[in-house]
């Protein structure tokens, strides 16, 4: 995917390539020096009439799917989060349930729990 950070003529939509597209990018003669930004980084820098050349990479991303309830129920506490105040059962969720359970047998062998 290619978005332009500083788009030209209205035209500021993401490009979805496919598998086997290959991009150049040539840096114009009078530009001055162009950052290279991936995912958010600085990965370099460009200077004119320097060319990229980009393609896809074979293993370089994985996918992680979530069971779709699992997903549900973590937007929605992330979503929470921006509900000022935050409800204690939300703040639960929060907590995985095999360490909400580790938490609860302690208190109960401290006899602070119910």
């Amino acid at each position: 995917m290619i978005t332009p950070v500083a788009p030209m003529a209205g035209i500021g939509r993401s490009v979805v390539l496919g598998r086997d597209d290959r991009i150049t990018l040539t840096v114009a003669p009078e530009s001055a020096p162009v950052a290279i930004d991936v995912d958010g980084t600085v990965a370099g820098q460009l200077g004119a009439g320097d060319v990229l050349r980009a393609q896809l990479r074979a293993g370089a991303g994985q996918v992680v799917r979530l069971a779709a309830g699992e997903h549900a129920s973590r937007s929605r506490v992330k979503l929470s989060l921006l509900d000022v105040p935050l409800r204690r059962d939300q703040l639960l969720e929060l907590v995985p349930a095999h360490l909400r359970e580790e938490g609860l047998e302690r208190l109960r062998r401290e006899g602070l729990g119910t």
